[in-house]
């Protein structure tokens, strides 16, 4: 629910429980940025209640590095201590960090409690905090242990998107810019026009007005993907366009110890993976110059070298999605025209991976 009155949304859902059983999650950032806006927009409901959630509070080290088994336990640890029950409820206030490792923590804690995801970030409003997807990495594979479990409900509050660093911006920008092309030469064209220097620095209210547009309607692409297919049986892959060279690339950073956000990383995973798809089923090459000009300008390149190579490709071979011992990617043929379950040998991910580092 996207709603400028997160009081009235707020209110509503904790009158169904014992205030003494509300709980909040959130990371460093989102403590120091949107939790005090929080405090001071639920200030109505009363000093007690107020500083009764400020010692319900529970802040973890933000950034990937933390979504980790070790953050979970210390998540249910805070839980235990602070005697909360099967009836209480979890607020996960944060980016996607916070809503995956929330929303998996309360899953399992008591059996699983209920979560509200309250996301902080443009990435987290598009990618993580809808879906039903829950979890964290694992022996540096991403989301590698996790449960399908929807949350309560998710409220998108876009006051919060003014506390966004440019490059967490242009993170959830990436996501935005997947939905588009696995969607519609429509929505790529209407998403290509954004003046997104001035959507992000000085936006005017027809431009604030035009991103909503594309915004809710980026939402909307993901919601149609995975309410037909919430378990990722078949369709809702469309969903992973870019991400299995994405999140190899991602891993393989974490491991170098210089992680990146990771809208930058499925930019990336994009290119290579529409490499692929212009290999094997002729995807336009002035479609994929299209986005490697958008990566030049807002993203830039990454770098890695041939000796990378067999790491990245032990990574893919990791992914959850994988079957029969292939790397299954998300391939287009053309805008809006995506193909599941589709496979390629290391020869050609060599090949996207040398296109990808050479721009």
């Amino acid at each position: 629910m996207v709603t400028d009155d997160i009081f009235l949304e707020l209110h509503t859902l904790i009158e169904r429980f014992d205030r003494e059983q509300i709980y909040i999650l959130t990371d460093s950032n989102a403590a120091t940025h949107c939790v005090p806006v929080l405090m001071e927009e639920l200030s109505d409901l009363g000093a007690p209640f107020i500083q009764k959630l400020r010692d319900h509070t529970f802040i973890l080290p933000a950034g990937e590095e933390h979504k980790t088994l070790d953050s979970v336990c210390r998540i249910w640890d805070f839980l235990i201590s602070q005697h909360a029950t099967r009836q209480a409820l979890l607020l996960n206030l944060g980016g996607g960090m916070i809503t995956d490792i929330g929303g998996f923590a309360a899953s399992c804690y008591q059996r699983g409690i209920p979560f509200v995801n309250i996301p902080t970030t443009l990435l987290a409003i598009v990618d993580a905090s809808e879906g039903a997807k829950t979890g964290f990495d694992y022996h540096g594979l991403k989301n590698q242990i996790g449960l399908f479990r929807e949350a309560l409900e998710t409220i998108v509050y876009p006051p919060f998107l003014k506390t966004l660093p440019r490059e967490q911006f242009l993170s959830g920008f990436a996501e935005m810019l997947k939905h588009a092309l696995i969607a519609s030469p429509l929505e790529w064209d209407r998403i290509l026009a954004l003046d997104i220097d001035r959507l992000y620095r000085h936006p005017d209210e027809r431009l604030k007005e035009e991103f909503s547009a594309i915004l809710t309607r980026s939402l909307d692409i993901k919601r149609y993907f995975y309410e037909i297919d919430p378990e990722e049986k078949d369709m809702r892959k469309t969903l992973n366009f870019g991400h299995t060279i994405g999140h190899a690339i991602e891993s393989r950073l974490i491991e170098r110890g210089e992680p990146q956000p990771h809208g930058y990383c499925v930019l990336w995973g994009m290119i290579a993976e529409l490499y692929i798809s212009h290999a094997q089923l002729g995807f336009p090459s002035q479609h994929l110059a299209q986005l490697v000009q958008i990566a030049k300008e807002y993203y830039g390149g990454i770098l890695f070298s041939c000796k990378d190579y067999d790491r990245l490709i032990a990574l893919m071979r990791h992914d959850k999605k994988n079957n029969g011992g292939q790397i299954n990617f998300t391939l287009l043929r053309n805008i809006g025209n995506p193909f599941i379950n589709r496979t390629a040998d290391d020869e050609l991910i060599r090949e996207a991976l040398d296109y990808l580092f050479s721009i």
